[in-house]
């Protein structure tokens, strides 16, 4: 007796047959998802995605296996968290490329697949995850509290921990029992790489705070140093035509040898030759105002 359509098609994604699978998805379409129910409900493409077989991945994919939606196990796992999960390069790449949308998105453990791929030591997936759009958050946690960093660490993935801290992880981040990530070393030698390497980029940060800080003080000084301004022109003249507002008293004071009337309205009397001892003999007399 040959066993169930459902088993066949297991079967045959599993040993990588892609001619079987192509021929039983094409005679009977209702079993491409195929979700496994005493497998956590396990689709076609989780299973695919989980043994790294990529081109049957890809003719899932066409075939329209996630046509209605990304699929999702039992665990809300989805198949790229699978395939991160399992160290699945080729697959996850695919994955990322075309469905970028699902990388932020986590299982029932509040785990996304930045997490999966930190523990797994998938390094090629976790810069995907962190360069895709959107991106995976460095800082997310799951709901226990701990980051990918804090995964890593426990995995004992070195090379994760240095990828991590580069796009922005936080090595003093804390999970819900108030660890950080270091507390989680797999080993004395991980735990003082770790510290290493906590300590090489906090340097760095400050180095590049500092040069930050010093090419805005250049840039302040460069904008101080090129502005003059021009209050006069060439000739001496104010700019623009406008003439100084200044009071020259010296304008309204009479010449030398020359007095004010004290009769006349502003009217000056001219005193030149005019005896100093005040005596006028022989001269005409000054006519009065009319009154």
């Amino acid at each position: 007796m040959l066993p169930r359509l459902n088993t066949r098609l297991r079967r045959a994604i599993v040993s990588n047959d892609l001619s079987l699978v192509k021929r039983i998805v094409h005679n009977n379409p209702i079993v491409l998802l195929n979700p496994d129910y005493d497998d956590k409900s396990n689709t076609s493409l989780h299973l695919a995605a989980k043994h790294g077989h990529y081109e049957i991945a890809k003719y899932l994919i066409d075939a329209g296996h996630e046509d209605q939606g990304i699929s999702r196990n039992a665990e809300w796992d989805t198949p790229l968290m699978l395939a991160s999960e399992a160290k699945q390069v080729d697959v996850g790449e695919m994955l990322i490329t075309l469905f970028p949308r699902c990388v932020p998105w986590t299982n029932k453990k509040g785990m996304d697949a930045l997490m999966t791929s930190a523990r797994s030591g998938a390094l090629h997936l976790v810069e995907l995850l962190l360069r895709s759009h959107p991106p995976a958050d460095a800082t997310a946690h799951d709901d226990d509290g701990n980051t990918a960093l804090h995964h890593a660490s426990a995995a004992g993935e070195l090379k994760a921990l240095r990828l991590l801290l580069h796009f922005g992880a936080s090595p003093l981040a804390q999970n819900n029992y108030s660890w950080t990530p270091v507390a989680y070393s797999a080993t004395s030698a991980a735990e003082a790489y770790f510290k290493q390497l906590v300590a090489e980029f906090e340097r760095r940060r400050v180095e590049e705070l500092n040069q930050q800080r010093e090419r805005e003080r250049e840039k302040g000084r460069q904008r101080a140093g090129g502005v003059r301004l021009v209050t006069q022109d060439d000739a001496g003249s104010p700019v623009g035509g406008a003439q100084p507002r200044v009071r020259d008293d010296s304008s309204a004071l009479p010449a030398p040898g020359i007095e004010w009337s004290p009769i006349e309205r502003r009217a000056m009397t001219p005193t030149e030759g005019r005896d100093p001892t005040g005596w006028s003999f022989g001269a005409r007399g000054r006519a009065s105002s009319g009154d």
